[in-house]
């Protein structure tokens, strides 16, 4: 089952609004001004480091953030620079950008800079990632896979994430790509894995008690595979679309909750809150 995080995860879909509508955002900004009102943008997965980041902290500044480090890490020396540690350190909020989940695993996994994180998470942090730094969030993370068809065995590229969380692989611009195929075959793999597949614009907030939170304009899909009774998954069948049956998709909206240990909604408690 999906461990319990110490601080807060928020889970980014991609192509968040910055403009008008920024819901998802603001929790952002909420979490750094709820803490001591420190935000550090972590640029290391995009190709133009100085662009995305200038854009993030002109957002959060829009939003009432003050205190905004932007750390830029292209090399895996840099990862261990004792003042890049110090940007991390005194964050309230960690916010990795989009690009390439791959550059965030072999650049900071396992470095000073990482460590300080994980320390920043354990006493209560928020981490947050959109886009790729979605992808990188848990134990195991999707890298590759043909969106819009039917998933193919041989298609299918998994690799070590963060570990954020574990019990989990995770998808961004699910609807958009028409990422199902490849979110069933992540799933298929190893059905101990709940799988998330996150629309743009779209964002769950896992809370410390191992519920997550919906937020945003679009939906979030969770793929249960621990009653599936049948997969194609075989050396023998390695070039064949996966067949899988007797898995169950949730799907939920924004302010839909879900608790990852018991792998159900809590919509029927929710409502009664209301």
């Amino acid at each position: 089952m999906p461990a319990q995080p110490d601080g807060n995860l928020i889970i980014i879909g991609g192509h968040e609004a910055k403009q008008g509508d920024t819901t998802i955002l603001q929790e952002v900004a909420k979490q750094a001004l709820d803490g001591n009102g420190a935000l550090t943008i972590v640029t290391v997965a995009t190709q133009l480091p100085e662009e995305v980041g200038a854009e993030y902290q002109a957002v959060f500044k829009r939003l009432g953030v003050k205190r905004i480090e932007i750390l830029d890490i292209r090399t895996r020396e840099q990862a261990y620079d004792e003042d890049n540690v110090a940007k991390i350190a005194k964050a309230a909020v960690i916010f990795f950008t989009g690009g390439d989940q791959l550059r965030i695993t072999s650049q900071v996994g396992d470095s000073l800079v990482f460590r300080c994180m994980r320390d920043v998470y354990h006493k209560g942090g928020t981490i947050v990632g959109t886009s790729a730094g979605a992808a990188a969030m848990p134990e195991t993370m999707l890298v590759g896979g043909a969106s819009d068809s039917s998933n193919r065995i041989s298609a299918l590229s998994m690799a070590p994430g963060l570990a954020f969380m574990s019990g989990v692989v995770i998808d961004s611009h699910f609807a958009e790509r028409g990422r199902m195929g490849r979110l069933l075959g992540a799933v298929a793999q190893n059905p101990r894995n709940l799988g998330l597949g996150i629309d743009e614009d779209t964002a769950i907030m896992v809370q410390p008690e191992g519920v997550l939170r919906v937020i945003g304009s679009g939906a979030v899909y969770i793929v249960d595979g621990s009653e599936i009774s049948y997969s194609s998954l075989s050396e023998q069948n390695a070039e064949g679309v996966v067949s899988i049956d007797d898995v169950t998709i949730h799907v939920l909206g924004s302010d839909d909750h879900f608790d990852l240990e018991g792998r159900r909604p809590r919509r029927a408690e929710m409502q009664r809150t209301r």
